[in-house]
């Protein structure tokens, strides 16, 4: 197990998943950030996974890991897991996690990982006619540290370098100058956090002007009863696990996840 650099990217097709985005843009991402680092499995000088620890201050993820069709049940898999989570744990994280698919889950397990959450996945979804609330702003430098103190509150997470990115474009609901929720609509699939209902749906009408699918925790079920009421019910789950340490965080006030690399 090696770092992956630059010139590996063009090796990813060989291990591409189909129903995945490319992995050379995903991997290409991590790449040029310093708190993401990915490393590659070569066996006889061919590529057979890849896999991703995401590092935020004192929590991290593993993310992206990818295991070659014609090498899978061969343990590469876990052996990659495990290399992620010794690395994490030798940058003093406390807590690690990671969103699995069905298929990953056992393996997960497997190293010893628990599932604390589930979500759930909407897709072809049509929700275009709604009105947008005049509550919804765009960012102004001022809302930036009422924006990541909300986003440690419902995450449990210091992700201001992930942030950091997409806070320009970011939209927020604000009541009486308060902040109580904000989308960012190109962070990964469209993250939105709140601190009230109301913020929320609000925020989730306005994200499905850009976006044709939804995906936050189960815990959720204001978001969950706005998706039933308008006719659509979950495509599918995945398991959000931790690596036998559970943090704090606030699942009903995610509206919409990043993506299968940070929840």
């Amino acid at each position: 197990i090696l770092p992956l650099k630059n010139e590996d990217l063009e090796l990813l097709p060989q291990i591409q998943p189909s129903d995945w985005p490319d992995l050379r843009n995903t991997i290409g991402f991590y790449l040029t950030t310093d708190y993401c680092f990915s490393f590659k499995v070569l066996l006889n000088d061919i590529l057979v996974g890849t896999g991703t620890a995401i590092l935020h201050e004192k929590t991290g993820w593993l993310a992206t890991i990818v295991t070659h069709n014609e090498y899978r049940k061969k343990g590469i898999g876990k052996a990659i897991t495990e290399h992620l989570v010794l690395f994490l744990q030798e940058h003093n994280c406390n807590h690690i996690y990671l969103i699995a698919t069905a298929l990953g889950e056992p393996v997960y397990k497997s190293a010893g990982f628990n599932t604390e959450s589930r979500y759930d996945f909407y897709g072809n979804v049509d929700l275009k006619s709604f009105d947008i609330s005049p509550n919804i702003l765009k960012f102004n430098k001022t809302y930036l540290d009422n924006i990541l103190k909300l986003d440690l509150e419902i995450s449990g997470e210091d992700r201001f370098q992930h942030l950091e990115s997409f806070m320009a474009e970011s939209l927020v609901y604000a009541e009486n100058k308060e902040i109580l929720g904000v989308y960012f609509p190109g962070f990964g699939d469209g993250l939105i956090i709140a601190s009230t209902d109301t913020a929320g749906i609000e925020l989730m009408k306005r994200r499905f002007l850009d976006y044709d699918k939804a995906s936050f925790p189960q815990e959720n079920s204001v978001a969950q009863h706005f998706m039933r009421l308008h006719g659509y019910a979950p495509l599918m789950t995945h398991a959000r696990m931790n690596f036998k340490k559970q943090m704090p965080w606030k699942p009903e006030g995610l509206f919409n996840r990043v993506g299968g690399n940070i929840g």
